[in-house]
């Protein structure tokens, strides 16, 4: 009988609690600054902490599972592994790595499965954006049923599957509620299937307004409701409460996506300001707008 070793904690994030690498494949050993990750990519990667263990367990036992790299364009490219390559930086040692040749759809099968296997604490929006890419993957290699091949490597069921695949079709701001947990999964799965314009209008709307709670069945009532209106939804969330219809109220506050913000032209940089920054540019832009008006009247 084997006998089963405690793992690492390196081997635990990795996700290879037995076994080891074929002998038939070589690994070397990469400078992590040869190393270019995939940012455009379903996994986010460990937090502070987290990456800190890791390097930790590196240090005292070594890297026990090697990174999947895959060379293209003169470049080692990161298909498994972002966080180990990280870690090793961060200890300033060589990575330890195997290179695949593969395809563009390989390598993005590669990617998603091996996440996929490894992790088992992924959000909702790292899942759906994961079958995806292997359902397109799948599909570019000419596998008809490429839904049903997902569902039997996981053990889930196409419909399962093809509800998160469904979630990629919400804008960011509201894919970030459903994995906050602030919209249920099988609600936000409902809204997928709105306009882009009406879950724009449910995004600001349940900003306004957080106390808010969507069913399922509200979610199926409010794609009866399109095109969708503040007051709409005013008077359908009054009406589930039992409340009376609101009379007409002066308006206090407005809530602005910020993609509308950066479609104008300035060069402002959103993305690394604060809320309080980019409320303060807002204001000035409005009062030299103002002052500008004035002066040619």
């Amino acid at each position: 009988m084997k006998t089963q070793q405690i793992p690492t904690l390196e081997q635990a994030f990795a996700g290879t609690l037995f076994g080891s690498v074929s002998t038939e494949e070589q690994i070397i050993e990469i400078d992590p600054s040869e190393l270019q990750e995939i940012t455009d990519q379903p996994f986010r990667v460990y937090k502070s902490d987290k990456l800190s263990d890791l390097a930790d367990s590196i240090r005292e036992n070594g890297q026990q599972q090697p990174c999947i790299v895959r060379k293209k364009d003169g470049k080692y490219i990161i298909l498994s592994g972002r966080n180990r390559k990280r870690a090793c930086e961060m200890l300033g040692c060589k990575v330890k790595c195997i290179v695949k040749e593969c395809s563009d759809a390989e390598a993005d099968l590669i990617l998603t499965d091996t996440n996929l296997y490894q992790r088992h604490e992924l959000l909702p929006s790292e899942l759906a954006h994961a079958y995806a890419m292997q359902k397109a993957a799948y599909e570019s290699k000419g596998e008809r049923k490429s839904t049903a091949a997902i569902a039997d490597s996981y053990g889930e069921t196409v419909k399962n599957i093809q509800r998160y695949i469904k979630l990629t079709k919400l804008p960011k701001e509201l894919l970030d509620m459903v994995d906050s947990g602030q919209l249920p999964l099988m609600v936000g799965v409902e809204i997928s299937n709105m306009t882009e314009s009406d879950m724009d209008t449910i995004f600001l709307y349940l900003s306004d307004n957080p106390g808010i709670n969507i069913s399922v069945e509200q979610a199926k009532g409010l794609r009866n409701l399109a095109p969708l209106t503040e007051e709409k939804l005013n008077q359908f969330f009054d009406q589930k409460r039992g409340k009376p219809k609101k009379e007409k109220k002066f308006v206090t506050s407005i809530s602005v996506k910020i993609n509308y913000l950066e479609g104008m032209d300035n060069n402002f940089r959103y993305e690394d300001a604060s809320k309080g920054e980019i409320q303060e540019h807002v204001l000035d832009c409005l009062a030299d707008y103002f002052k500008h008006k004035e002066a040619l009247q």
